[in-house]
This record gives structure tokens, C-alpha cells and sequence, in this order.
């Protein structure tokens, strides 16, 4: 899916100025902490307001200052995952995932069917009664990922998705952002210039604000 960003966000230190355009695959954001990078994705999913300028996906207008158009995330198909997860701590692995389609429209058996496909594909299935508190690193990042697809976004954004897991979580993370490229234009946020070699089509440096 086609995504063209081109805004600008005055912050406390500096102005975020972004201006990129892709079509597919993965594009990794590098650069120190502080100078952007997760405020990009946050403007994308529509959780930030630029000041200016104008977001695309695939056709469909998400912000144009100009136009006074600002879709709310509900409306974007976007999926989002948070550094820390954000998970429902009261809630169990089956019913997080249920919790991301409650907006959807879809009938309770859709929405059984939906979820009991992500359990399985994402081999949580296991763990459906289970709280996030009582599953590992990347137990609950698989989670996280399954909650975001059970929207049907077109595009997914992971804010350092295994700046908290052990080595073999962050292997089996990498090869499952590889395997979402095939359905999703994906982008995601790292200080690990050899992940961003390792799993990222193309990468994009951050310095201060500035879209290198």
C-alpha cells in the first residue's frame, strides 16, 4: 500500500519536518532517542496532529491541514504497536484481541472466527486464558501484533518492537516482520542499525527532526 508523508510538527527541542513517500515492504526509522522518530508514527496513526502539511494511504486523505481533514484513528486503517505493549492488563490474551475489534461492525461470529484465526496463526492459541501479566516478552509482542492485524490495517507501524525481548524473541520478531511484509507495507522504529539491515527493505535516518 502506497503511503506519502509530508508534514511538519513544532516540538519542545526542534520542528519535526518529514517528507518521504513508499510503496512497500519494510522502511526502518533510525536515529538517536528524542529526535522524532515515534512522533512520525504517532502523526500516521492519527494519535498526533501536525501543524502542517498532509498524510496519504493508498488514495485515502488521513490529514490535510489545508483541507481540515483529520481522520480519527478508529478511521485509518493503521496498526499500531506501542513500545510497551499497551496491552489490557485485565483483560486475557483472547479478550485483547476481541477488545481491537469492538468498533469494527463485524457480527459476533465474524468476530469469533477472526480471533480464533489469530490465535492459531500467531501460535497463542495456548495462552487465550491467560493475562499478559502471566506470558512472556514475546508472547505478549505476538499478541500486540495480532491485535493490530485483527483490524485489517493496511499498513503497520512498531515502535521499537524488541527493544524489550531476549535474543531468540527478537529472532523470531524479525522473521515475523519479514513474513507481514507480504500483506502489509510495514515500518518500524529501531536504534539497531543491524536489525534495520537484517529486515528492512529500505531505511531512513532521523537527525533532530530532519528526514535524512
Amino acid at each position: 500500500m502506497a503511503l506519502s508523508v509530508h508534514i511538519k510538527k513544532k516540538l519542545k527541542d526542534f520542528e519535526l519536518a518529514v517528507d518521504f513517500d513508499m510503496d512497500e515492504g519494510i522502511v526502518g526509522f533510525l536515529g538517536s532517542s528524542g529526535c522524532g522518530k515515534s512522533m512520525t508514527l504517532k502523526c500516521i496513526a492519527g494519535i498526533e496532529t501536525p501543524d502542517e502539511g498532509r498524510i496519504v494511504l493508498d488514495d485515502e486523505v488521513l490529514f490535510d491541514k489545508k483541507s481540515g481533514i483529520n481522520l480519527s484513528p478508529q478511521k485509518r486503517k493503521v496498526g499500531y504497536l506501542f513500545q510497551n505493549y499497551a496491552l489490557f492488563p485485565h483483560m486475557t490474551v483472547k479478550q485483547n484481541i476481541e477488545a481491537g475489534l469492538a468498533a469494527s461492525g463485524k457480527s459476533k461470529q465474524e468476530k469469533k472466527e477472526i480471533v480464533e484465526r489469530l490465535l492459531e496463526q500467531f501460535h497463542i492459541k495456548e495462552l487465550e486464558n491467560s493475562y499478559p501479566v502471566r506470558i512472556s516478552g514475546g508472547q505478549q509482542q505476538r499478541l500486540c501484533i495480532a491485535r493490530a492485524i485483527a483490524l485489517e490495517p493496511e499498513i503497520i507501524l512498531m515502535d521499537e518492537a524488541t527493544s524489550a525481548l531476549d535474543p531468540i524473541s527478537t529472532q523470531k520478531t524479525e522473521e515475523l516482520m519479514v513474513e507481514l511484509k507480504k500483506n502489509y507495507t510495514v515500518i518500524i522504529v529501531t536504534h539497531n542499525m543491524q536489525q534495520a539491515a537484517r529486515v528492512a527493505d529500505k531505511t531512513a535516518f532521523f537527525f533532530m527532526g530532519d528526514l535524512i
